[in-house]
């Protein structure tokens, strides 16, 4: 493969993961291959060889004589990149918070002051890319940028479910930046249990915000278990 059929390859399998993540291909959505060219404004064999990269990372599937579906969310996976998630961002910010890197953490001030530019003029799917890069600045201070990328093939399902919270309406915004000046603020100041703590505080919301989407999409989730509280969600969603 030349670099330039590898690079539209890499190209279409991006933007299409984009599409999936965002819901803006939705789970259980059927697509085809030639609509996805033209949206994408790509050739047959870009898009081809990144519609069997998605096949193999579980994001479509096929059905012979019906066609090619986007995979509904895994609720399992969700769960289980909550479990990794909460665990590894603990030690995260505990070991960000001995060091000093006032550059990345200028970084995460500025996701901050984006977060709230964007939560003022509700452009909430801009306000989800600058979370990331809050949580990210630290893996990268503590030179653990391999891990944040690992996290994100593995949180692929948690982050469709995320993406998709950004569907229902009154999520604390505010609260959310509140708790990241809290983070920050603990690391600045170079205590880590305070850290860990304002950091598993932090996640914990956001996970419990998730547990709406159960309830407003059942039908675009995967492995929702028969057992259910009273809410009807899952208890692992409420585990501490």
């Amino acid at each position: 493969m030349n670099e330039l059929n590898f690079n539209l390859q890499n190209q279409a399998y991006k933007q299409i993961t984009g599409k999936i993540l965002r819901n803006e291909y939705r789970p259980g959505q059927k697509i085809s291959q030639k609509n996805i060219e033209i949206d994408l404004q790509l050739g047959r064999t870009p898009v081809r060889e990144a519609l069997l990269r998605l096949r193999r990372d579980g994001l479509i599937y096929s059905i012979p004589q019906s066609g090619t579906y986007v995979t509904k969310i895994d609720l399992d996976a969700a769960i289980n990149a909550r479990f990794i998630r909460e665990n590894l961002e603990a030690k995260i910010v505990a070991e960000a918070a001995s060091l000093n890197n006032s550059l990345l953490l200028n970084q995460a001030r500025d996701a901050i002051e984006l977060q709230e530019k964007y939560a003022a003029n509700a452009e909430y799917h801009n306000f989800f890319n600058a979370d990331e890069e809050f949580h990210k600045t630290f893996y990268l201070m503590t030179n653990h940028a391999q891990v944040w990328d690992w996290l994100q093939t593995i949180n692929i399902q948690f982050n469709r479910f995320r993406w998709l919270r950004l569907a229902i309406s009154d999520l604390p915004w505010n609260t959310l930046i509140e708790q990241h000046k809290e983070i920050l603020k603990a690391v600045e100041n170079h205590d880590g249990e305070k850290a860990v703590a304002a950091a598993a505080k932090h996640l914990h919301l956001m996970f419990d915000e998730e547990m709406a989407v159960l309830k407003a999409f059942p039908e675009y989730f995967d492995n929702l278990p028969e057992s259910k509280n009273s809410a009807g969600i899952p208890s692992e969603f409420f585990d501490e």
